[in-house]
Order: structure tokens, then C-alpha cells, then sequence
């Protein structure tokens, strides 16, 4: 009889393998993460409960999840790292969002370091096809 080994999808949060950072840098991230973003965007980016694409009765959208299971990895790093630094005044009125913007809170690096951990949470095959469309090294 085969057994079947499952393997939860938060063990990718420690992912550091082949990619273009280390566990340092989402080591940094997770905590930054935590400090500034899982309000929102719930512990490892898991969003929060219910369909996230609901509008909510004031109109506003719902934060994504950022943990591969939304949209974020269809962004390029730039616009990812330009939305942490306006918030949701990114897209205009068309958003619809209600993030704040960080530009004043966090660094370039820091921000940078939220990025690196954000990927790490991706599943394998969302990171890989990432790193190989952005071209990212």
C-alpha cells in the first residue's frame, strides 16, 4: 500500500533555495511583515476570511492575501514596491483600496525585505515562474 506524505504550505515560508535572496532577508521581512501588514493582510499573508474580490458595504475592497493564493504575483517588484509606498492611492479611484502608504514608515530595503518574505510565501511553482518572467536573479 503506498502512503501518502502530505507536506503543509507553510513550510515554503522558509524557502530560500535557488532563489535571489537569503533567510536573513525573510527573516527581516517576516518580522517587518508582521509589524506593519498581517493587520491586514493576515499572519503569512493568508488574507482575510471570505472572498477577498468581495467589495465590502463602504465599496472598498477587501485586503489580498499574499500568500500566492491572489493576485500579487501578477505584479512586476516595481508596482508591488510602489503600492507599499502609496497604498491605495496607487490605482487611483479605480482601486478602491484603503492601504495606507508606507513611503514615510518603511526604507527602500525595508520594503524590499517585506517583498523577499511576501515571495517566499508563494508555492514553488508561482516563485519559479515569477523569478522567470520578471527575469529576477
Amino acid at each position: 500500500m503506498k502512503k501518502l506524505i502530505l507536506i503543509p504550505l507553510f513550510a515554503s515560508a522558509v524557502y530560500a533555495g535557488d532563489s535571489w535572496y537569503d533567510k536573513s532577508d525573510i527573516a527581516e521581512g517576516k518580522k517587518l511583515f508582521a509589524q506593519n501588514c498581517a493587520i491586514c493582510h493576515g499572519a503569512e499573508g493568508v488574507g482575510p476570511k471570505g472572498d477577498w474580490r468581495e467589495k465590502l458595504p463602504n465599496g472598498k475592497m477587501k485586503p489580498p492575501p499574499l500568500n500566492g493564493t491572489a493576485h500579487t504575483w501578477h505584479h512586476k517588484p516595481e508596482l508591488l514596491k510602489q503600492i507599499i509606498k502609496t497604498g491605495g492611492k496607487t490605482y487611483g479611484e479605480a482601486y478602491k483600496g484603503w492601504m495606507p502608504p508606507f513611503k514615510d514608515k518603511l526604507s527602500d530595503k525595508q520594503i524590499d525585505s517585506i517583498l523577499k518574505y511576501i515571495h517566499s510565501l508563494w508555492p514553488d511553482r508561482i516563485r519559479k515562474d515569477y523569478d522567470k518572467f520578471f527575469k529576477i536573479k
